[in-house]
């Protein structure tokens, strides 16, 4: 069995490994890097594939699936049933961003719908086969939908991890790791492999309080959030300490909650989400008319995009970057020098021909979906194969260094192939 990596080596973004079993040949994932312009690509699949297997619907996993198919693949894309929808909706929004930024354009509508017809769901272990190799989803405990997937062939199992979290969050259930043994080679996530996460109740209870703060003094409450989970999740935390202040959703984040609503037994709690909603009545802004009337008083609005570089929470700065009583919250990591990243730096909100000083409160915090250090650590150590690749991280190779002096075989991935052991 060998590996090609194809992107997200020694970086975070452009997913993809081309994986040559001897019989078959696949594809574990294909995405791009967001945060650059113009958008990175993964390298080019120059062999006929077999199969293309789909970890989650983020851009930086699923974000190039359609260029594969342009390029004249045949196979099938296997992924957890929401996984389509998610990334339906994410490639038609790259899609209509690129345009806008006149960015070069690397597939189109067709593309997509070409794609999106390939698409075989599966569900999470249930064993299926492709040729000589079996394969099995598990549960990633990331978003809803996310997978580890485990690929056997001639005796040898694989595990690509994909982005994954040991932890229950208030909306998920963490990855279960019993279900994994005697595995060979791990494809490992390192996205947070040189820190730990704060603890969630700490956070929880710092966000609540900004946010109670800001409403008290006549303020509006911007959380900027990814759309798919992180939003939702932001619900919950604001449902859970009851929150009495009106709480609107705006962008690409109403259409991933009804993805999700159409799902309820992906969630820890069955139909949970639905029932959230419900109490705090939330509301969706339909119209950009609806955004003057609503930030005449104090409210919660949770918009996305999560790293301030595009979508609605481009407007609510502009509207109140001077309003000293109003806040605005960065939920999730911001990308180096990314509009998110900048203002937490330097204060300022750079995009595009805009540039605002930020009189708003500015917060950020951590409820991230991806396993800290030592839950990367403990999953090493548990699984215990012959050979460890790191990627999906800007510390790899650091990461790959401490799980050699734990015993492993283990290396930071590299853009070329390697021969399994």
């Amino acid at each position: 069995m060998n590996l090609s990596f194809l992107g997200a080596c020694k970086e975070v973004g452009r997913s993809g490994i081309l994986v040559d079993t001897g019989t078959e040949k696949f594809v574990l994932d294909y995405g791009v890097k967001i945060g650059e312009k113009p958008t990175l690509y993964p390298k080019k699949v120059n062999v006929k594939l077999d199969g293309i297997f789909l970890s989650h619907a983020h851009l930086d996993h699923v974000g190039a699936l359609p260029v594969l198919y342009k390029h004249d693949q045949k196979c099938k894309t296997y992924g957890i049933d929401i996984t389509k929808q998610l990334t339906r909706m994410l490639l038609k929004d790259s899609l209509k961003i690129a345009r806008s930024e006149n960015q070069p354009l690397m597939f189109s509508e067709k593309d997509i719908s070409i794609a999106l017809k390939h698409f075989r769901s599966v569900d999470y272990k249930k064993t299926f086969n492709i040729g000589k190799t079996k394969i099995i989803f598990l549960d990633a405990g990331h978003i809803p939908g996310s997978a580890m997937i485990l690929l056997e062939n001639n005796g040898k199992r694989l595990l690509y991890t994909g982005d994954f979290n040991l932890s229950d969050t208030r909306f998920l259930k963490g990855a279960n790791l019993e279900d994994l043994d005697n595995i060979d080679t791990v494809i490992i996530e390192s996205t947070y492999s040189d820190r730990e996460h704060p603890q969630r109740k700490k956070e929880e209870l710092r966000f609540i309080d900004s946010i109670n703060s800001t409403l008290a003094n006549d303020g509006v409450a911007i959380v900027a959030s990814f759309a798919i989970a992180r939003a939702q999740e932001i619900m919950f935390i604001l449902d859970d300490f009851d929150i009495k202040y009106p709480v609107y959703v705006d962008g690409m984040a109403e259409k991933a909650t009804d993805i999700i609503n159409r799902h309820p037994e992906l969630q820890k709690e069955y139909n949970k989400l639905e029932k959230t909603m419900e109490r705090l009545n939330i509301k969706y802004i339909e119209h950009a008319s609806q955004r003057k009337k609503i930030i005449k008083k104090p409210c919660v609005v949770i918009t996305t995009g999560g790293m301030l570089s595009g979508g609605p929470v481009v407007w609510y700065i502009k509207k109140l970057h001077d309003k000293i009583e109003s806040s605005i919250f960065l939920t999730g990591f911001q990308i180096p020098n990314t509009e998110g990243d900048i203002l937490l730096q330097t204060g300022r909100y750079i995009h595009e021909n805009l540039e605002l000083s930020v009189k708003m409160n500015i917060n950020s915090y951590d409820f991230s979906a991806h396993a800290s250090h030592s839950e990367l650590l403990k999953t090493i150590k548990k699984i215990n194969p012959y050979q460890v690749f790191c990627i999906h991280g800007d510390k790899t190779q650091k990461f790959a260094d401490e799980l050699r002096q734990n015993g492993f075989a283990a290396e930071a991935a590299e853009l070329k192939n390697y021969e399994l052991l």
